[in-house]
């Protein structure tokens, strides 16, 4: 029971980040259009897209990890990073040499999921660090 929580609470934070990337995503390309064009606007979408995919591959390895052994879990995570390597490294150079889009930009809308990572991460210590101090 109380795992079947812990998904249903995990796929609506998995849920929830798409939705932000979304969000943050279609204000980022309206401003890169308005100031830029479609050619910047190309490179931060496909950032974007890349990103969300990625996100979306770690958060399948996450889920298929919980019916390995511990070793088989970390040779399974190790074994998915050389694959996002692989494919980030890959749509790098499709980028840069073929779709001929702004690199920079690509490399932003990808980092947008990340940052949005790392705020929500920030507020999840902040509200369990505000919850122990009622506590005490």
């Amino acid at each position: 029971m109380a795992k079947a929580t812990c998904m249903k609470n995990y796929e609506f934070k998995v849920r929830n980040m798409l939705a932000q990337i979304a969000l943050l995503g279609t204000v980022l390309c309206a401003a890169a259009y308005k100031a830029s064009g479609m050619q910047a606007t190309n490179g931060l979408l496909l950032g974007l897209l890349t990103g969300s995919f990625y996100f979306l591959y770690l958060y399948r390895q996450v889920e298929n990890v919980q019916v390995f052994s511990v070793k088989q879990a970390v040779e399974h995570i190790r074994g998915g990073w050389i694959v996002r390597l692989g494919a980030m490294v890959l749509m790098l150079i499709i980028v840069s040499h073929v779709l001929k889009v702004n690199v920079l930009l690509f490399v932003a809308g990808f980092f947008v999921m990340p940052v949005l990572l790392f705020i929500n991460g920030m507020v999840l210590v902040v509200k369990q660090i505000a919850d122990a101090k009622k506590c005490n």
